[in-house]
């Protein structure tokens, strides 16, 4: 099949599968994670459902219509460092579907819970609370959030005391069973320092929840907890679900994940183990031919790990595998 207008390179590493770059006028689209598929043989499965790489829908194609056990896409627009756009196209391919261990989704739904109304009545009025919210934590769990914060969205405000009234353990154990069910003011209330350790397992837990908004939320404010609030945190108890997040699992949420980890990262010790057997975003994400993305899981690994080596992924596989 001919694709006009574009140009189709393999960006190749020595030994190793070869990354799928594709280059349009609109920018660069790479494929991250191919070890069998090929480029070509991608383009054309999409174009058969009447989408490429470059359309909104592909990550969904890839999951819902190719097999894929996941898939993401991330567009970084022309700037921090870069001449063009550029397009990441994380994938697992179906092969290797033993790699994704999402948790089921829930069998029914989670009524709204009237001791909450007041919380879930600001969020369904004012539809960017949520995104200023957790782009903003500190003004819901700072001891003096800024003003200037509180100004540009008052709600925030109004939210903040909300969750100053519902951080009791019922409150807590409520939380931990309807964020299954992607209720944001569970996730908020579970986010509160406050309850820290108690909430850790849900929260944690949540980052393997197939509801995208569920567990992309709970990666921001594990980030919030332990990068900037400190808290403590019990990384033995959670080796087997940051391994299948650096697996492969839950793609979308994985520079949310490892922006936590590379922030805040547990003792070597347990850092290796989690790339124990495995590794395989972080490592394909080395071979990638944008700088950044490559320099991204160069820091990564070396964080993880406390290995000095160089930014090469042969070598990186082989000391993963042998030491």
């Amino acid at each position: 099949m001919r694709y006009l207008g574009v140009a189709i390179a393999i960006a190749f590493a020595p030994s190793l599968p070869a990354q799928a770059v594709l280059d349009t006028p609109s920018g660069r689209y790479e494929v991250i994670g191919l070890e069998r598929w090929t480029l070509g043989a991608l383009q054309d499965s999409l174009a058969a459902h009447s989408e490429s790489l470059t359309s909104h829908a592909c990550a969904a194609v890839l999951r819902s219509k190719l097999g894929f056990p996941d898939a993401s896409v991330v567009t970084y627009r022309g700037r921090s460092g870069r001449s063009q756009n550029y397009t990441e196209i994380m994938v697992v391919e179906p092969q290797d579907s033993a790699r994704v261990q999402y948790l089921p989704l829930p069998t029914d739904s989670a009524p709204d819970r009237h001791e909450w109304q007041d919380g879930i009545a600001l969020i369904r009025r004012n539809a960017n609370l949520v995104g200023f919210l957790l782009n903003n934590l500190q003004v819901l769990y700072a001891a003096a959030p800024p003003d200037s914060l509180l100004r540009r969205s008052p709600d925030s405000e109004l939210f903040r005391t909300f969750l100053a009234n519902h951080t009791t353990a019922a409150d807590l154990r409520l939380a931990g069973w309807t964020i299954r069910n992607n209720i944001s003011v569970a996730a908020f209330i579970l986010g509160s320092p406050s309850g820290w350790p108690a909430t850790s397992a849900d929260l944690v837990a949540a980052l393997r929840n197939p509801i995208q908004h569920a567990s992309v939320t709970a990666a921001s404010l594990l980030y919030y907890l332990v990068g900037t609030a400190r808290v403590p945190v019990d990384w033995d108890a959670f080796v087997p679900t940051f391994r299948a997040l650096l697996d492969g699992t839950n793609l979308f949420a994985y520079l949310a994940i490892s922006a936590l980890l590379e922030e805040a990262p547990p003792p070597p010790l347990v850092g290796r183990r989690l790339l124990e057997g495995g590794g395989h975003v972080p490592l394909s994400r080395l071979e990638a031919s944008d700088s950044l993305v490559h320099a991204s899981a160069y820091r990564l690994l070396k964080r993880l790990t406390a290995y000095d080596l160089p930014p090469d992924p042969a070598t990186w596989r082989h000391a993963l595998a042998t030491r």
